[in-house]
């Protein structure tokens, strides 16, 4: 798109958003942000485009619109990620996590456990990233999912402060685990899974 295209979207979404807020359309408010996030994105806007992002995920939220927030806030891990602010990559991370448990869609809880251990290596917070994926590991088990390849992950993270018992075969004691992370959510503890950065 030519860069007079991109600021006419850009003018086109600004009256859409303006309107959706006069008349309280929440929806249509979103999807306008979300729209214009994209838009700012590819014209390398990007504190403008979070901007839009955020408050678009945020209404997806408050709307109980679980799978737009979800795809929205992967958008927000994904550019926060390329940013290299890990603590916002991490806390869009929560979001994710927190959409996929309210959809009741343990696979994805664990993939995306998995997907945040990996920002948690990048961000050298390495005990926190190989408690997640010890939690990615119990609920693929839990859900008789593969999980085998995740352990030349698990032992591939440096190790820090924490004593670990074994690294291989994996810890699977749920008390044990439970205690290196809370609020762990399994489908048999039952709990949620933790959120270090504020109430989702």
């Amino acid at each position: 798109m030519e860069s007079g295209d991109h600021r006419e979207a850009e003018e086109l979404l600004q009256e859409a958003i303006s309107n959706a807020r006069q008349r309280s359309m929440r929806h249509l408010l979103a999807s306008s942000l979300w729209e214009l996030g994209e838009c700012l994105e590819e014209q390398s806007k990007l504190d403008e485009a979070t901007a839009a992002f955020e408050e678009a995920c945020t209404l997806y939220q408050e709307m109980s619109d679980q799978a737009r927030r979800k795809r929205v806030a992967r958008i927000l891990v994904k550019l926060k990620s390329n940013q290299g602010d890990w603590e916002r990559a991490l806390f869009w991370h929560d979001h994710v996590i927190a959409a996929c448990r309210s959809q009741r869609k343990y696979s994805e809880v664990a993939d995306h456990l998995e997907l945040k251990s990996r920002t948690l290596v990048e961000a050298q917070r390495f005990d926190e990233a190989a408690l997640h994926l010890e939690a990615a590991i119990v609920i693929y088990k839990e859900n008789e999912s593969s999980w085998s390849w995740e352990r030349s992950k698990l032992c591939a993270i440096p190790k820090t402060v924490m004593k670990w018992e074994r690294r291989l075969p994996l810890l699977c004691d749920m008390k044990k685990l439970q205690r290196r992370l809370p609020h762990l959510f399994t489908t048999n503890l039952k709990l949620p899974i933790p959120i270090n950065h504020g109430e989702l």
